[in-house]
């Protein structure tokens, strides 16, 4: 299936970090938040999610299109990058910590978006989210300065 023909399958609507989503599975439990839910998310060619944290662990796993940069800054402060996807250098599924400051991208002259799913545990809550701002990377991470140029060799 083409990009648009997901997006209308399953009635996606943009995120607040960038890219397009729809929430698919979760399991609730007594206490108010779910256990883990899921949602599906669509990054087009040449798009630039926004760093965030959550207050949840959180896997990423490669669906369809090309492969996604990812870049990750632990709580402790390490820089992980990541190729989440299908060729030689990929990883189909990523996990990050909750906690972690993380963000992705494609490459403008990438020839898809990429449709991925992400699954957490516990359910995501737009009270432990955080948008984390360009400038406030750049002081907390001088070397994320990296991740707006488009080039996304690792």
């Amino acid at each position: 299936m083409k990009a648009n023909d997901l997006i209308k399958k399953y009635k996606m609507d943009y995120h607040v970090e960038n890219g397009l989503f729809v929430e698919r599975h979760y399991l609730s439990d007594k206490t108010g938040r779910a256990d883990s839910g899921s949602i599906y998310y669509y990054i087009a060619p040449g798009e630039i999610t926004q760093f965030h944290r959550i207050d949840c662990d959180e896997y990423w796993c490669h669906n369809a299109g090309s492969d996604i940069e990812i870049w990750s800054f632990t709580p402790e402060g390490f820089l992980r990058k990541y190729i989440l996807g299908t060729s030689e250098n990929a990883e189909p599924l990523v996990f990050f910590r909750k906690g972690e400051i993380f963000a992705s991208r494609l490459p403008e002259e990438s020839p898809d978006g990429s449709f991925i799913t992400c699954i957490t545990v516990p359910r995501f809550s737009y009270d432990g989210f955080e948008l984390i701002e360009k400038e406030k990377m750049l002081e907390m991470f001088p070397e994320s300065s990296d991740f707006w140029k488009l080039d996304c060799s690792v």
